[in-house]
């Protein structure tokens, strides 16, 4: 885990040493990602995690909590002698359900005095795993219901035009007659957890707005969730 980021290992080019000298042996394309601010950066593409991180000097353990959306929590501890943890985040080749993940690495001495922290945020999307479902039609019902957890992603590329001006986000959720939330992001993409189930949410119609500070576009949606179960109209 550096620069609050978790670095995913993808693949590396083979090196071999001779008497003779140095050379490189060929290998397949690697995708190379150089915006530092891309959701990329904190997409799950495997289902399991390479975390790595970097010890500080004063730090003589580290303990790491996970923390999911839907309600899960993991939490492990390590001694100086361990600079990774492979991290299993489900058990299928694919994903079940999405989810968003907070991680947190937290350094300390070892009478237990905290000396540094690390951070990073990680969403597990189906469409990362295989194709993903296209709905075509633009006034499908499909596009207006909401059912189960979210994952919102937020980009500042989402305008086509430079990002330069943008160097934050701020989604704002808001129930028809109800409760009002403003989460503000200090970053310009990524992903938010919109933990629907088994929250004060409840049921009914969702404003939500999607803006970056110092540029004028502006994305608004509107959600429905209905009462889980069968309706039925008598008159």
């Amino acid at each position: 885990m550096q620069n609050k980021k978790i670095t995913v290992v993808a693949s590396a080019m083979a090196l071999f040493l001779t008497a003779a000298g140095a050379f490189a042996t060929p290998s397949a394309p690697v995708l190379v990602d150089s915006d530092l601010r891309g959701a990329r950066w904190m997409t799950v593409f495997t289902n399991s995690v390479d975390v790595s991180w970097e010890w500080g000097t004063d730090a003589a353990k580290a303990r790491l909590d996970i923390t999911g959306m839907d309600g899960t929590a993991f939490t492990t501890n390590f001694t100086k002698a361990v600079s990774n943890y492979l991290w299993r985040v489900f058990a299928s080749d694919v994903p079940a359900a999405e989810d968003v993940y907070d991680l947190t690495l937290t350094f300390s001495t070892e009478a237990g005095a905290v000396v540094g922290a690390l951070t990073s945020r990680l969403a597990v999307v189906t469409g990362a795993f295989g194709a993903a479902a296209v709905n075509a039609v633009s006034n499908s019902p499909a596009w207006t219901k909401v059912k189960e957890n979210v994952v919102i992603p937020y980009d500042a590329s989402f305008s086509g035009t430079s990002t330069n001006a943008a160097l934050s986000a701020q989604l704002v959720i808001a129930k028809r007659h109800g409760a009002v939330q403003t989460n503000a992001f200090p970053d310009v993409a990524g992903y938010y957890g919109w933990k629907i189930r088994r929250s004060n949410w409840g049921y009914g119609t969702f404003d939500l707005t999607l803006t970056f500070p110092g540029m004028t576009n502006e994305w608004t949606a509107e959600l429905t969730r209905q009462t889980d179960g069968m309706i039925f109209d008598m008159r």
